[in-house]
């Protein structure tokens, strides 16, 4: 038996034993680097597995913690069916959740009005997302992050930036990215810490059947301001966008954006936290041999009015 086919038999196995039957379709979905997902359907209803791949990410239990958190708070979301994260048939464990009917936003060709109510209404559920309070900041586990404050955590999170990127930016340019990012987020401390999706981009945003939206795949689910979450959303919309529909679209987001935590002050945190993200994505660009992202992150870290 070959490597795929006895990954699929694994996926077979796992489905029988909590569903009790064989399934009536199978297959898997490429192009995804993080873990192997595979859809499936038993008497008529869209299911997805996902098989990680690390036993240590996402965090044991956090997964479970963030649907509960949403269903309390009457997010919609996906229905988790299972969650093992110590199960002998595949250590590292699995999640099987329900499909939610609808299309990927970005897998949607949409003009310029559908954009603009698109991001309305990630506005308006965002909100609703970042009005979740979770204890410290950082990384969640089973609902108490790693670390007292922003900072702490970003300066924890540059230590394994320097150490991973040793050689491929210039010690000097790194070193001044992170004194201007931690210089900033000391000046937001302030800020809450709240549930945050932790990969906020239109390929996690689902236009449901019904016209409403929803958010898929909470593995990056972190504790921090909203600020960081919602500057990862506006760091891919500028790879994304023209510069004139990146200034449209990000100004209609945060319009109706609802917070009462220093939204005027938004655009120095934005400038400063998207360093730190384009250094972890060229990081996971690196791991994963994606050169063409590679090569485009770099080129944007080099854009930044740091040196």
């Amino acid at each position: 038996m070959g490597k795929a086919d006895a990954a699929t038999e694994t996926v077979k196995q796992i489905i029988r034993t909590h569903f009790g039957c064989d399934t009536d379709e199978i297959g898997k979905i490429r192009n995804i680097t993080n873990n192997s997902v595979y859809f499936f359907t038993i008497a008529g209803k869209h299911y997805y597995l996902k098989l990680y791949r690390s036993k240590n990410w996402p965090e044991k239990g956090k997964v479970p913690f963030v649907y509960q958190r949403l269903s309390q708070n009457h997010i919609r979301s996906a229905e988790l069916i299972a969650y093992n994260r110590d199960n002998e048939m595949y250590p590292n464990g699995y999640l099987i959740e329900c499909e939610i009917q609808g299309t990927a936003a970005d897998k949607i060709l949409l003009d310029r009005e559908q954009e603009i109510g698109l991001y309305i209404k990630l506005a308006e559920l965002m909100s609703s997302v970042h009005s979740i309070r979770i204890p410290n900041y950082g990384y969640i586990g089973s609902g108490i992050a790693s670390h007292n404050g922003m900072t702490d955590f970003l300066e924890d999170e540059f230590d394994g930036i320097d150490e991973s990127l040793e050689g491929i930016v210039p010690e000097k340019q790194l070193k001044k990215m992170k004194a201007k990012v931690l210089d900033t987020m000391h000046n937001y401390e302030d800020l809450p810490s709240v549930l945050c999706h932790g990969d906020l981009s239109k390929k996690n945003v689902i236009i449901c059947d019904d016209g409403e939206i929803s958010l898929i795949d909470w593995d990056d689910a972190m504790a921090l301001n909203w600020m960081a979450d919602v500057s990862r959303l506006t760091f891919w919309m500028r790879q994304n966008y023209s510069n004139q529909e990146y200034g449209l679209l990000r100004n209609v987001f945060l319009e109706h954006y609802r917070t009462t935590h220093r939204k005027a002050q938004f655009d120095a945190f934005e400038s400063a936290y998207h360093i730190y993200i384009a250094l972890d994505f060229l990081i996971f660009s690196i791991r994963v041999g994606n050169t063409e992202m590679e090569n485009r992150l770099k080129n944007c870290l080099d854009s930044f009015n740091t040196l």
